[in-house]
């Protein structure tokens, strides 16, 4: 196989799109985080509406590690300033197996059927084949966006050549309603002996980062976290250390660790507060151990205990691992599905 560099034909420049639908285009600035928060709020409603961007959303993505704000964003403003659309692409930092491009973008729903979508997204594509053409690496590469089924992302993605590659299952455990499981308050398992179940802290951040890198390498789409990434993911306003959970051995190093983000923002979008379980996982020298089913147990207690009507979670529908049985057993029950779509390159 050849380079990226050497496979990828890519524009040699990229111009804005010409002013479509009222709105002209320009690269994003730090200042239009919170107009780009509102559409893309106003989107979710439409077409996914149990979700709710944030504003720690909107952050971490803006300050994913080799972001070019200048080059990797735009933004569609009107006449009076205001953002109504915005592009983004993500040039993930991490390849150790793959290159990926992840598109992130939406159009407020009072201007959609203008063509501003369709030049958005051959905007977004043409800047990820700059991104990943400039690679002398020899992997595979795609570009990824993802969206609810029958939403306008993905309706402008199959007409660009995307095809849907991944279902990822919103799973939902509310607590007292006498599931069996972690909703009715069962007996955890017992911790192996040498292992402590704790909960987390700021000094496990590094160890957690080494313990999902491993935990993940068979995952599907998953690269490796960069420190500056995961840090801001676990420095966020919505990362709740209190609520996650970690096995250590005796050394401290991390054998299993469930994390919880919570955002009460997103609570009336879902109907009740919960708390997000962003990552649960176990490194693979530990697996077969009973410990993904432990640590997201003692988690799901903490969010319980903190008062929080339920917890939520994604799980790609193809895991490897079988988690979404281990959901299952835990008293999740599955909702709606998100898809991604990608190109090869």
């Amino acid at each position: 196989m050849a380079t990226l560099r050497e496979r990828i034909t890519a524009p040699a420049h990229l111009e804005p799109p010409v002013p479509t639908g009222g709105l002209t285009f320009r690269p994003a600035t730090r200042a239009d985080a919170a107009g780009v928060l509102v559409v893309a709020v106003a989107a979710a409603a439409m077409d996914d509406p149990r979700s709710r961007p944030s504003t720690a959303d909107i952050e971490r993505t803006l300050s994913t590690e080799g972001l070019d704000m200048a080059r990797d964003t735009l933004v569609g403003v009107d006449a009076e300033g205001h953002v109504q659309a915005y592009g983004i692409v993500i040039d993930v930092p991490s390849r150790a197996t793959a290159a990926r491009a992840v598109l992130e973008g939406a159009v407020h729903p009072d201007l959609r059927a203008r063509g501003i979508g369709r030049r958005l997204l051959a905007w977004q594509v043409g800047r990820a084949r700059q991104r990943l053409g400039q690679l002398d690496l020899d992997l595979p590469a795609t570009i990824d966006l993802g969206g609810a089924p029958g939403s306008t992302a993905l309706r402008l993605a199959a007409r660009a050549g995307f095809e849907p590659v991944r279902n990822w299952v919103d799973m939902e455990l509310v607590f007292g309603e006498g599931v069996p499981g972690r909703g009715d308050g069962a007996e955890l398992p017992e911790v192996p002996d040498g292992l402590d179940l704790r909960m987390a802290t700021p000094d496990d951040v590094e160890p957690m980062r080494v313990a999902k890198n491993d935990a993940f390498r068979d995952h599907w789409g998953s690269q490796p976290m960069v420190a500056s990434d995961w840090r801001g993911f676990l420095t966020s306003p919505k990362s709740r250390l209190d609520l996650s959970r970690v096995v250590v051995d005796g050394t401290g190093a991390v054998l299993a660790f469930a994390i919880v983000e919570v955002d009460p923002a997103g609570f009336e979008a879902r109907g009740r507060s919960f708390g997000y379980v962003h990552w649960v996982g176990v490194v693979r020298a530990a697996r077969g151990r009973g410990l993904a089913p432990l640590v997201l147990g003692a988690a799901l207690d903490a969010i319980r205990a903190d008062g929080l009507a339920a917890a939520v979670l994604d799980v790609d529908a193809d895991n490897p691992s079988g988690a979404g049985r281990i959901y299952e057993r835990l008293g999740f029950v599955a909702g709606a599905v998100h898809v991604t779509a990608s190109v090869p390159l």
